[in-house]
């Protein structure tokens, strides 16, 4: 791919390119390196301590140096700032944004669901499901992302809704990285056929989803946690576009938010033990 810029690029920058997030891991004369972009926090304590978070897909309006989040310390709220921002690897020598967060020490007066990150303390860690220590740790050795959804205690999905909300989608609520994940090359189809191509895809997902989460569920876990039913996949990058897999299915679904019209929240590992018993 050839990419032009004013501004010369350096390691460690995200690129939008061609819908997707891209994270520069090297750069050799006029050619540059990239990854699909990802990220993780690191949380680092005022005693040196340091704790670590899941693996997280780049998307538009992810964090970046000066966001602020909060974490659950002994039952209480405290503050976050992102202070540095740099690129590290995996073990597996995979390239990931790590976000170092410090603690800034003031109050928490309203927690922000699509800002709020909490870091599990360990007797928390040991109140989640078997199968749900097992996904997240599964997950972490192979470098790999956990998208979660949620449904409340009592509440069952409204299938229905979700379809009325796919069907209504219109081109400019279409985030371009959605497009390449439903199959759309916004370079070469045209645009006459982006939408109608988008609105397949995610009826096919949603079709997907339901048969396997009312089913044997052989690509999305289920939990119970505090009343709550929490559906898991785990995944790569290069499974977000792929038709045939759960995490594709999920990651599609959650960012045209049509799994939340549906009645499903999206939740991050981090945010399990906010739901009500």
């Amino acid at each position: 791919m050839q990419y032009a810029s004013e501004d010369p690029l350096e390691v460690g920058a995200v690129l939008r390119l061609e819908g997707r997030h891209w994270l520069i891991e090297s750069i050799e004369g006029a050619r540059a390196v990239a990854r699909p972009a990802r990220y993780r926090f690191t949380l680092r304590h005022p005693d040196g301590r340091e704790e670590v978070g899941a693996f997280r897909r780049f998307r538009s309006g992810s964090p970046q140096v000066g966001h602020s989040l909060a974490t659950i310390e002994d039952g209480q709220a405290v503050n976050w700032q992102v202070v540095d921002r740099r690129l590290a690897r995996d073990e597996d020598g995979e390239p990931y944004l790590e976000l170092v967060a410090a603690r800034d020490f003031s109050e928490v007066e309203e927690l922000s669901d699509h800002e709020l990150e909490h870091a599990f303390a360990r007797r928390e860690e040991e109140e989640l499901p078997e199968a749900a220590a097992a996904t997240f740790a599964r997950a972490e050795a192979a470098g790999l992302s956990v998208e979660l959804v949620a449904l409340e205690a009592g509440e069952e999905p409204d299938w229905k809704e979700a379809e009325r909300y796919i069907d209504a989608l219109i081109l400019e609520e279409i985030e371009d990285d959605l497009f390449e994940l439903c199959g759309v090359d916004v370079s070469r189809d045209p645009q006459d056929t982006w939408l109608a191509k988008v609105k397949e895809r995610l009826l096919e997902d949603l079709q997907s989803f339901r048969a396997d989460v009312e089913g044997d569920q052989d690509e999305i876990e289920e939990w119970s946690f505090r009343g709550a039913r929490i559906f898991a996949t785990v995944g790569s990058p290069d499974e977000e576009a792929d038709p045939l897999s759960g995490h594709g299915w999920m990651c599609r679904l959650v960012d045209s938010s049509a799994l939340t019209a549906g009645g499903f929240q999206r939740v991050q590992k981090a945010r399990l033990d906010l739901l009500e018993p």
